[in-house]
């Protein structure tokens, strides 16, 4: 009779915050406002280094910390816990309660692996047991977030290979996803010089409430409601009503600025309705009121933004506008590397700076595999409808960086395939160009 799994072998020691915590970490979870749970915390490597960053963490184990309490908390973190568990039922049953204890968000990571990662270990239940007598369920990524989404019957959001953020709110999750869309730009704030040295002194008196107004005017692309802008509403006694801050603020800065503000941000909102036809339909009252009134100020009403982000999606199909689209990016915005019409190669940097239809090819094949801000290079493949992420060892400082890592996404077939270049395998030079060579000319 063979041995028990010993599923405590599976507890790694760490040095440094595991990758779905670094991930919470870089989407700005861990700011010091949000309580996090760790469900399965193994040696609690994790929660140590959470206590020194001051973020209040909590966490329990079966094995090494059963006397911890299983209580709910903002963040809840299922950390490569559902692949090691061998009994089906009590994988689905703990990505359940783990879930049940998430009052804003829960991280779930898994191992990923495929055909010939599976063939190098004896089969066992749905999985396979390792030399060292453990249990690994290894996931494929659409796996992985059909699995998740059909034991909680909510949306599952890939952030990278193999995790998902799952949301308990459906509205804070359009905030995530309209927040990971919009392009953060950087404005000048060109003003009209007053014609007055009476106006001169009231600007200046103000100068502080007006900048504030403006700049959410511009991250709005549209004249902001008295609660999106509560730092400006001293203004309110100066003019009157908040109605009419906008026109009294707006005659001392240059109109081009906003109205570029308003073009760019129609853009973000073309590329989230057109990508939000990937998860389930949420219903208008469960919007977030942000959404809700850029809806009524950049379309008119839900129907003609749902309408006008499914037009914008099917063009992806459409190879040769995503090759008229990739031609402009390169040669009138000086995008990345196009090579013989047939790829553009780009920092994920500046994906926001591509058009629109870029951006929703490359967002549905993040849509399967996570976020960019995890790669280097994005190459669109202009002809075979597939995207590339390319992950090199420290691409930013290296002349010669390395790839490490290659994500393919296969849109027509919904396909994801890893390729790693580690161990005795001798890993692909980056082509010869220097990393900002694919950043802007």
């Amino acid at each position: 009779m063979p041995a028990p799994i010993e599923r405590e072998r599976t507890a790694l020691r760490r040095a440094e915050l595991s990758s779905p915590i670094q991930h919470l970490l870089r989407f700005g979870f861990l700011d010091g406002r949000h309580t996090l749970f760790d469900y399965g915390c193994g040696r609690g490597d994790d929660l140590r280094l959470l206590q020194e960053m001051r973020i209040s963490a909590t966490g329990w184990d079966p094995v090494y910390r059963p006397d911890g309490e299983l209580q709910q908390a903002d963040i809840v973190n299922l950390g490569f816990v559902l692949n090691v568990i061998e009994d089906p039922d009590e994988r689905t049953n703990t990505l359940k309660s783990a879930f049940a204890l998430a009052r804003k968000v829960m991280v779930v990571s898994v191992m990923l692996g495929y055909q010939s990662k599976r063939e190098q270990f004896a089969a066992y239940e749905d999985g396979v047991r390792t030399q060292r007598n453990t249990f690994q369920k290894y996931y494929a990524q659409e796996e992985f977030r059909s699995y998740v989404e059909t034991t909680l019957g909510v949306n599952a959001v890939p952030v990278s290979a193999g995790i998902c953020l799952v949301f308990r709110n459906p509205v804070d999750e359009q905030l995530f996803l309209l927040a990971r869309l919009q392009v953060r730009r950087q404005w000048r704030l060109l003003r009209h010089e007053p014609n007055s040295e009476a106006v001169a002194t009231l600007i200046e008196q103000h100068r502080e409430q007006m900048e504030a107004y403006w700049l959410t005017a511009l991250d709005l692309g549209r004249p902001p409601v008295a609660e999106e802008c509560p730092e400006a509403q001293s203004l309110i006694q100066l003019v009157g009503s908040w109605r009419r801050v906008h026109d009294w603020v707006a005659q001392f800065f240059r109109p081009e600025e906003l109205e570029a503000a308003m073009i760019g941000r129609q853009e973000d909102l073309l590329v989230y309705f057109a990508l939000s036809h990937f998860g389930r339909r949420r219903p208008y009252g469960e919007m977030p009121d942000r959404l809700k009134r850029d809806v009524q100020v950049f379309f008119g009403n839900i129907t003609k933004a749902r309408a006008a982000g499914k037009r914008a999606l099917f063009a992806i199909a459409d190879s040769s506008r995503i090759e008229e689209s990739a031609v402009f990016c390169h040669e009138e915005l000086g995008i990345g590397k196009l090579t013989d019409r047939h790829h553009l190669t780009f920092h994920q940097s500046i994906l926001g700076e591509c058009l629109p239809l870029i951006r929703i090819y490359v967002g549905c094949a993040l849509q399967l595999f996570g976020d960019s801000g995890s790669v280097d290079l994005i190459k669109v493949h202009l002809q075979s409808g597939k995207v590339t992420f390319l992950i090199y060892d420290d691409f930013e400082r290296s002349n010669s960086p390395r790839l490490v890592e290659r994500i393919k996404v296969d849109l027509p077939r919904l396909r994801v395939d890893f390729y790693d270049y580690v161990g005795a395998f001798d890993p692909q030079l980056l082509d010869g160009q220097p990393a900002e060579f694919y950043q802007r000319e």
